[in-house]
């Protein structure tokens, strides 16, 4: 029946890997986009990069652009050459180090001129939009692949439940670790760089999850073969079967 059909494919393996990994996915992102503005906020006393706020509107406005351009004409070609289980790992490797080469930003602050800087802030910005961006596209083509068509309205509904659970807990997460490393007065690892490190702890755990993913999962559920399974049940065994009994 309808729920029993449901709960047969949210607790498949595959359904709920794809679902830990789309949650584990949204709640780094938002980590780290909470985070970001709030080292670049703070004062470089403090270890922050002492932007304004229209200094890092001009570096999430870079991101914005980055981010619709690569869905436009990056993505399609990628997802024809690695398919979405392939593309998600590439940005499995990417994400821990888009996430542990943050605070460099304002550790290079300092010793380099401002033209450059702001080079590194874009090249970041285009790293970082790349690997989220990707990501989020190519894990919803997985949630998706891991169920036939008729409960996918479902699967995307407990996908998209978890995922903003997910993003209600990061930014908590997130703020209080910065302010807790920043109160601490403590050196490294445990100064503002703390935040960002263990982000990227967080979302090496999805990188290692899609290896749990089979390869089926580059393309859509192939309900010919459940169909095939269900008719030759009804059928009843066949007559090399029959003989056997």
């Amino acid at each position: 029946g309808g729920k029993d059909g449901v709960m047969e494919y949210l607790k498949s393996r595959n359904c709920m890997i794809s679902i830990g990994i789309y949650s584990v996915l949204r709640f780094s992102v938002i980590c780290l986009d909470d985070a970001l503005p709030l080292f670049m906020s703070t004062p470089r006393s403090s270890g922050g990069m002492g932007f304004t706020t229209e200094l890092i509107s001009y570096a999430l406005l870079g991101q914005g652009v980055i981010l619709v351009l690569h869905i436009l004409f990056f993505f399609p070609h990628l997802k024809k050459y690695f398919g979405p289980l392939g593309i998600f790992r590439i940005c499995g490797y990417l994400c821990p180090w888009v996430c542990l080469l943050t605070p460099s930003l304002g550790d290079i602050q300092g010793s380099v001129s401002n033209e450059f800087l702001w080079v590194v802030i874009y090249l970041y910005m285009l790293v970082k939009a790349f690997a989220f961006s990707s990501g989020f596209t190519s894990v919803s083509l997985l949630v998706n692949n891991s169920a036939p068509k008729r409960v996918i309205g479902s699967i995307n509904g407990m996908s998209q439940t978890c995922a903003s659970l997910a993003s209600a807990i990061a930014p908590a997460f997130a703020g209080n670790i910065f302010s807790l490393s920043l109160s601490m007065g403590q050196p490294w690892p445990l100064d503002f760089h703390l935040v960002f490190y263990v982000v990227a702890l967080i979302s090496v755990a999805m990188l290692f999850m899609s290896y749990l993913l089979p390869e089926s999962l580059q393309s859509r559920y192939d309900e010919s073969k459940e169909q095939g399974a269900r008719q030759q049940g009804e059928e009843g065994p066949s007559a090399g079967d029959a003989a056997n009994v």
